[in-house]
Order: C-alpha cells, then structure tokens, then sequence
C-alpha cells in the first residue's frame, strides 16, 4: 500500500533574482547612406537634448541618474557607458559636439536617460560607413523612446541593418547563506579527522 507523503521544500533555495533586477540591452546596427543628413540630424537632437537640461537646477536629482549611478557604483556593469559623467559633462559646460555618434549617442542619454553608445564601423569595401547603437534599461527607464530616437534619425539617413534585444540577469544570489556555521574537520581536506 502506498502512501501519500507531501511533498518537502527543497534543501537549498532557489535564487532571488526579480524582473526589476534584469537589464535590457537593445542593439541596432545601421547603414549610414547619408552622412551630412546624419551628421545634422544628430547634432540637432544634441540640441534639443541640451536645452531640456539647460538651466534646470534640480539635475542631480533626477530619478535615472541616481538609480543609475548607484547601479554603476555597484559594478554590476561596468561595460556601459555612465549616465552620471555625461551629465556631469554637461552641467560643467564641457559636453561639445562635432561627432556625430558621439553626439546622437548623449543625446539619447539627455533625452531618454538610459547609457547609450553608438560605434562607427567603416567598411573598407563600401565608402558608406556602419554604426553599432547599444542601449541599457531597466524596467523604470526609457527605452522605447531611445530605440525611437535611434530609428528616426536613421530611417532619415540609412537602413536599420538588424535589431537585437537581450536581457542581461544579474549573477544569482541566495536568499539566504547555505552554511551559516564552520565546515566541521571531518570534511576539510588535508585535516587530521580526514584521515
């Protein structure tokens, strides 16, 4: 005769790890067919990105800032571009134009508030150039207007190559700590309860 046993919680719990923990990185790849049509569009978003932000006082406050520069001080991305020293280049006066990747890219940050890059790939058999856009956000940020931002500017220059979006998880972490006493000698490697 069989009986029902119930069933038991495993041992070691499962990592915590939450929707708002995940990072979106939308990648987009570009053809640029038109440069000084890229080259003016970009630097007219940098325009409007700054007077948006000129004169405002309150900029240190702002939501994505913070969050961002906690979550860039915690390391948990290095490899993304930093919203705070845009910002910061910015509030000095020193955020000058002229590049227009370099350009469309703070705009994006300005505008949208999410790290952006965009990356100049020349082709050595095309004298028409590529550009790689890479863009994180998190559940608070605004990521449909960068990617809107980004498609506007290149569908009035160029041809949208390919579009990508991963969600990048943070590295597991447990709930709480599986041995919370010394491992005892008999199970320590070299010890003389080992033997």
């Amino acid at each position: 005769m069989q009986t029902h046993r119930q069933a038991t919680p495993p041992l070691i719990e499962p990592p915590v790890v939450t929707a708002a923990d995940e990072c979106t990185l939308l990648r987009i790849v570009a053809r640029i067919e038109a440069p000084p049509v890229w080259d003016s569009t970009a630097a007219r978003l940098l325009d409007c990105a700054r007077r948006r932000w000129q004169g405002r006082p309150d900029i240190a406050d702002h939501p994505a800032l913070r969050r961002w520069s906690q979550i860039q001080d915690s390391q948990q991305r290095p490899e993304q571009p930093c919203l705070r020293t845009l910002f910061a280049a910015f509030a000095s006066g020193s955020l000058v134009g002229g590049d227009a990747c370099a350009d469309l890219a703070a705009a994006v940050m300005l505008l949208a508030s999410c790290p952006a890059e965009a990356v100049r790939q020349p082709d050595p058999h095309n004298e028409q150039h590529t550009v790689r856009f890479s863009v994180y956000g998190y559940r608070e940020d605004d990521l449909p207007l960068a990617e809107d931002l980004i498609l506007t500017t290149v569908h009035a220059c160029g041809t949208v190559l390919a579009r990508r979006c991963t969600i990048m998880r943070p590295p597991a972490r447990t709930a709480a700590p599986l041995v919370d006493h010394p491992t005892p000698d008999l199970f320590v490697l070299g010890s003389t309860a080992a033997r």
